[in-house]
């Protein structure tokens, strides 16, 4: 049992207790470090942005492109993609069209139909084309071929056209 006379013999007991607790907790996490398996042994997983970069482009007038460059060993998952523009907050209709896909036998969501490398969606709008600022609204999901599944990713992105 500790006992303490003064506040100075109080600040004494505290630094020693102090000390005593790190070595402690110092020696308990090498020894976990060395007999149970490093989380940082495993695989490391990209940020999201970097996995899916995304981007934006006008290849034609009223038509907008969604770019994805996708890492090496990471893939986007068709059925995940969802669009939708906004023009002075209100809905604007278009048509979207999506490349080819690969199909693909995920773990976790079975038998799919994915992207590898690179992505590009196109979106033609409807009657005139947007002549002021949209919004362009934006999910999307992946997984890394080693098994890490990202949540669902949600962008929304300001255009000035």
């Amino acid at each position: 049992m500790l006992y303490v006379k003064t506040k100075r013999h109080l600040g004494l007991a505290l630094c020693q207790w102090l000390i005593a607790t790190l070595a402690i907790v110092t020696g308990l996490s090498t020894a976990s470090a060395q007999s149970l398996p490093s989380v940082l042994s495993g695989p490391r997983f990209l940020p999201v942005d970097q996995a899916f970069n995304v981007y934006t482009s006008l290849p034609a007038p009223g038509v907008l492109a969604v770019h994805w460059q996708i890492a090496p060993e990471y893939y986007l998952y068709v059925d995940k993609f969802a669009f939708s523009v906004l023009e002075n907050g209100e809905p604007r209709e278009f048509s979207l069209s999506l490349p080819e896909a690969s199909a693909h036998s995920d773990e976790f969501f079975g038998d799919v139909q994915v992207y590898f490398e690179d992505m590009a969606a196109q979106l033609t709008f409807e009657g005139e084309p947007p002549h002021t600022e949209i919004v362009l609204l934006i999910e999307y999901q992946g997984c890394a071929e080693a098994g890490f599944c990202y949540t669902l990713q949600r962008r929304e992105i300001a255009l000035v056209l």
